[in-house]
């Protein structure tokens, strides 16, 4: 064989060993690809089951979709990564994205952590969802909570409070909502200590928690608990709202505000999307507040693919969403449950006047 046939040979095998390498070899990244899309006007994507049903009260037909996004992650555990080669078409891929691992599974957190988490996820935004749309809706809660969303570090609410604690009352004073909470802390001295009543799992119990300056300028009396570290829990006698979805199948917050607007469509005449087929993600609070998600550019490849015409965007998500969509479809900002609603209503009635991406 000559010198440059052995060359040719030699170079071959380097490129086969090179081929075989990249479709076996892990790499410390993940892939997000468009997901499924389910409309929440309909049923559970191979059942027969609603994914919104509403009982105790007068309900609706319905036209059109409200469809929510998802977002698939290749590889599906966090105990696998994908291949070089996955990585590198995915990176070429305009509906697809690359990302480290940790930003999907956070180091030292096993597959099965982050799908509890995920799970816990889907399940507080089913809750919210039903909370922001019934009281929207004008409907009376049996009861209420605030509930302790996120903490400061270091702050004194950090030492005493938890995530998840419902503050019942403050120095014996009933807090019924975020502004008598504020103006219950607000009226004490920086130094001052609170009694708080909380629920921490069921369990009721009193805490000490001290109370400094804010460092804003506006020299507020503060206990360190985030601006937005808060959300409402409330109960319903009627009308009762059972949402289809299991959370082991469809993880994650991000369908808070779909699942919201498929119950406000299900409660009152007409419908919301005047036939089109909207599609929409962000979180939602039990206020009624929209929230930032992750992978907009999956979930409007998603949702152009499911023909789409309208798409619902986290105002925080609006550069992104614009730059993924196609010039046919509509991006509608959205900041609260109101607003999302305000923006179908103009659509559906062809008018303008709503905030646009």
């Amino acid at each position: 064989m000559s010198r440059r046939g052995l060359t040719f040979v030699v170079a071959g095998v380097a490129v086969a060993i090179l081929v075989v390498l990249a479709s076996i070899l892990p790499v410390p990244y993940i892939v997000l690809v468009p997901g499924p899309v389910t409309d929440t006007l309909g049923k559970v994507p191979g059942t027969t089951t609603p994914v919104v049903s509403v009982e105790g009260a007068r309900t609706y037909p319905t036209s059109g979709h409200v469809f929510l996004t998802t977002v698939g992650v290749l590889p599906a555990s966090c105990d696998n990564h994908p291949t070089l080669i996955q990585a590198l078409r995915a990176w070429f891929n305009s509906t697809e994205a690359v990302e480290p691992h940790q930003v999907q599974c956070p180091p030292g957190e096993s597959s099965s952590k982050v799908q509890q988490q995920n799970e816990a996820d889907m399940s507080n935004s089913q809750r919210d969802a039903v909370t922001a749309a019934l009281l929207h809706l004008g409907y009376k809660p049996t009861s209420q909570q605030i509930i302790v969303t996120d903490l400061v570090d270091g702050s004194p609410a950090a030492k005493a409070l938890e995530v998840n604690d419902a503050i019942l009352a403050i120095n014996g004073e009933q807090v019924t909502d975020v502004n008598k909470l504020r103006s219950l802390i607000e009226a004490a001295h920086p130094g001052d200590v609170l009694t708080m009543t909380i629920d921490r799992g069921g369990k009721q119990r009193d805490v000490k928690v001290g109370t400094i300056e804010s460092t804003d300028g506006t020299h507020r009396t503060i206990i360190g608990i985030a601006t937005n570290g808060f959300d409402l829990r409330a109960t319903f006698d009627k009308p009762h709202v059972k949402i289809g979805i299991d959370p082991a199948e469809v993880g994650g917050p991000s369908a808070g505000l779909a699942f919201a607007l498929g119950i406000v469509d299900e409660l009152t005449p007409g419908a919301l999307t005047g036939g089109k087929t909207v599609a929409v993600t962000g979180t939602i609070d039990g206020f009624g507040q929209v929230g930032p998600i992750g992978g907009i550019q999956q979930k409007i490849a998603g949702a152009h693919r499911n023909g789409a015409t309208v798409f619902l965007a986290p105002a925080s998500e609006c550069a992104d969403a614009l730059a993924a969509a196609p010039k046919s479809m509509t991006i509608a900002k959205v900041t609260t449950l109101s607003s999302a609603i305000d923006a179908l209503n103009a659509i559906r009635s062809g008018s303008t006047s709503y905030a646009r991406c």
